[in-house]
């Protein structure tokens, strides 16, 4: 019977810790609320454009700079990128991600999707090389031979910690109608996890 009774206790010792420790949160935390070590932190850019995602006359672009030295970002012309960027690619192929330099592979993304206006992709950090702390990156519009229909006059900057955010609103331009679809109106980017 005292078998027994040692039994129980330490059962209901035993669950109460178990309690406290969820309740707490200590085991899912132990550096603060955020994401546990080891989790993989993503980049998650949207965008809208004003008309519809037309990937039959032009290319959409999202374009990153991981070197941390936010005076040198990105900008609207697709000839002037340099080597240790990264760009994202949407034609009529589908999404691609690949690194400016010559020679560079490019790999399908598989997180990516379109809607009417819009356009959403996610990216591991850790497909972006060395970053240091924060991330400078544009989005530019072309025709199919690479010439510039819109881009953000100014780049962004994220930092790379869990929950960081940038966005960019710009009202219509004066494009014309057939342009529509190729003229951004909003970006916003997140870090987050999968």
């Amino acid at each position: 019977m005292r078998i027994i009774n040692l039994k129980k206790r330490a059962i209901i010792i035993l669950l109460i810790i178990v309690i406290i420790l969820v309740v707490s949160g200590c085991a899912r935390w132990p550096n603060g609320p955020g994401p546990g070590p080891g989790t993989e932190y993503q980049l998650q850019i949207t965008v809208q454009v004003l008309g519809e995602i037309n990937v039959n006359d032009g290319i959409y672009y999202i374009v990153l700079d991981n070197n941390g030295n936010s005076a040198d970002g990105p900008g609207g012309e697709v000839d002037d990128w340099e080597d240790e960027y990264y760009y994202v690619q949407l034609d009529d192929w589908g999404f691609d991600f690949a690194q400016v330099e010559e020679g560079s592979s490019s790999i399908a993304l598989t997180n990516s999707s379109i809607s009417d206006d819009e356009l959403q992709v996610t990216i591991s950090l850790s497909d972006l090389g060395e970053i240091e702390d924060s991330i400078d990156f544009n989005v530019v519009t072309t025709d199919l031979d690479n010439n510039t229909y819109d881009y953000l006059d100014s780049y962004l900057t994220i930092g790379t910690t869990f929950g960081s955010m940038a966005e960019d609103y710009d009202s219509p331009g004066d494009s014309e109608n057939d342009e529509d679809d190729f003229d951004i109106i909003g970006v916003i980017a997140e870090i987050i996890t999968l």
